[in-house]
Formats: structure tokens, C-alpha cells, sequence
């Protein structure tokens, strides 16, 4: 990647993002253990860097409550796309922001797979996410199977899970690059595939919505994250973060991960998304 390009990144003023995604994971006892242990560990690294934490629907409150203090905030899962109480067994937008959640991450490969998803439920979930005032992490991905058409596939989801968004409301959104292939494996994806998915992401937001919410949105990467791999991915321009799943169970092992993201990311004069 030339020097140019990585100089770009370097001032573009994007606060750096770590995600951790708990996914069906930690009782409130052991979300309770993580963050008395996350913040006797933190220091000063949640004013450098925007973390994020999404435990499972039973551990919101409870999370929320143990970082009131704190510049970290909670994020769900997933969301119905529906409002209203005639819907058993599904959860709101309204009632995780309740629950003290300030971002929402749809479209992870995993709700789609076992939940039935698509791009335009998506699409659904995201409005109302909006609506409600809690902000999107926005998963896409070439699906198994696809990897050498992994732009192809990034430049067909994205029109149709961003439709009806503004260039304000994409420009304050977060995007997880995460090839479903690249999911409980050992390694994340090759650098150079990693690239190629984030630059794309960023130049279809130029095109569709312009430079300066292109300029401005936030793309992480995900799949297989864990500190040993962290640096070199930060090196990518167009990566401004990570996301971390089983690894973003263990707080010693996320700090990790936020340090290098801080060492890498948080020199950089960033846009308030607070």
C-alpha cells in the first residue's frame, strides 16, 4: 500500500472504533466480572479510543449500569424491525436503548445464517435503529464460498442495505468488513483481501453519498481479530478499527487489542461521534 494513501488515513480525523461482540455468551455475573476488571485496566485508553461493548440481551442493563461513569458505551446485538408489543419473543429498538444501548450491529453474518435476514430486513432494522436514536454498526461481507468476489458482492449489498439512509446519517455510522468465511477460524483474512474490502466499502460511500461521508464514516474489520494479528490490519489506510468476538471475552486480551488500536489510530485528530 503506498505512502500516500496510508498518510490519507493517517489525517483523516476518524476516531478510532474497537467492538467487542459477546455474541451468546457471559452470564450478567461473568459481564459484571468483565467490566470491574476492563475498567481497573482501561487507564486512559476509552478517551483514545471509541469501545464499544455488545453482550447478550440479558447483560444490557447490567453492563450499561457498570459503565455509567465511563466513555464506553453498550451496544446490541441485534433488533426487531418492528415497534409495538405484538411481537413475542423479539426485542425492540426502543427497549435496548432503554436497556442503556447506544449502538446497534446488524447484519451479522450469523443472524443472517441462522435468523434468515436479508439485506432489505436489514435495511428495516437500520431505520428503526435510527429512529430510535441509537447508532448503526452496519456488518457486510462476501458470504462462504464468494471470496474472489468479495467487491462484487460489498458493491450489491450496500445500496440496498443503506437504502433511503442520508450522506449525514451514513457519515456517522460504523461499517464491520467481516467475510462470513473469515468467522471462527484461527486467522483473519489476508491483508492484502482485508484492503481490498474496506477501500472498497469507502469508494462506493464516495460515490453514492459523497466525500465527506465517505471521508467521515468509520470501517473496522472483524473475523478471527485477536492482538497478534492487530497491528498489521491497523496498517491497512481504510481500517479505523477492529471488531473481536471470542477474544472480546477475555478483558485482558481486548485491552490488547484497544491498545494497539490507540498506538496505531489514536494520534489522529478525530470528529466527535460521542
Amino acid at each position: 500500500m503506498g505512502e500516500a494513501r496510508r498518510a490519507e488515513s493517517e489525517g483523516s480525523g476518524r476516531r478510532p472504533f474497537a467492538l467487542a461482540n459477546w455474541k451468546m455468551a457471559m452470564t450478567i455475573g461473568e459481564s459484571r466480572a468483565f467490566v470491574a476488571r476492563l475498567l481497573a485496566i482501561a487507564g486512559d485508553l476509552p478517551r483514545k479510543v471509541e469501545m464499544v461493548l455488545c453482550p447478550p440481551c440479558t447483560a444490557l442493563y447490567a453492563v450499561s449500569q457498570a459503565l455509567a461513569a465511563w466513555p464506553i458505551a453498550v451496544g446490541a446485538q441485534n433488533l426487531s424491525p418492528h415497534r409495538g408489543a405484538s411481537y413475542t419473543g423479539q426485542v425492540s429498538a426502543e427497549l435496548v436503548a432503554d436497556a442503556g444501548c447506544r449502538w446497534a450491529l446488524l447484519g451479522h453474518w450469523e443472524v443472517r445464517r441462522y435468523l434468515g435476514d436479508d439485506d432489505a430486513l436489514v435495511n428495516r432494522k437500520i431505520h428503526r435503529a435510527l429512529a430510535t436514536g441509537l447508532c448503526p454498526v452496519v456488518s457486510v461481507g462476501e458470504g462462504t464460498g464468494r471470496r474472489e468476489q468479495a467487491a462484487a458482492d460489498l458493491e450489491r449489498q450496500l445500496p440496498v442495505v443503506l437504502e433511503g439512509c442520508t450522506a449525514d446519517q451514513v457519515g456517522k455510522m460504523v461499517f464491520l468488513y467481516e467475510p462470513e468465511w473469515t468467522i471462527g477460524v484461527e486467522k483473519p483474512a489476508p491483508l492484502a483481501h482485508v484492503q481490498v474490502g474496506c477501500q472498497t466499502i469507502r469508494s462506493w460511500l464516495q460515490a453514492r453519498y459523497g466525500p465527506d461521508a465517505a471521508e467521515r464514516a468509520r470501517i473496522i474489520y472483524g473475523g478471527s481479530v485477536s492482538a497478534e494479528f492487530a497491528a498489521e490490519l491497523l496498517d491497512i489506510p481504510d481500517v479505523d478499527g477492529l471488531g473481536v468476538a471470542r477474544r472480546g471475552r477475555d478483558p485482558e486480551g481486548w485491552m490488547a487489542v484497544v491498545r494497539l488500536i490507540a498506538g496505531q489510530r489514536g494520534g489522529s485528530r478525530h470528529n466527535d461521534h460521542l
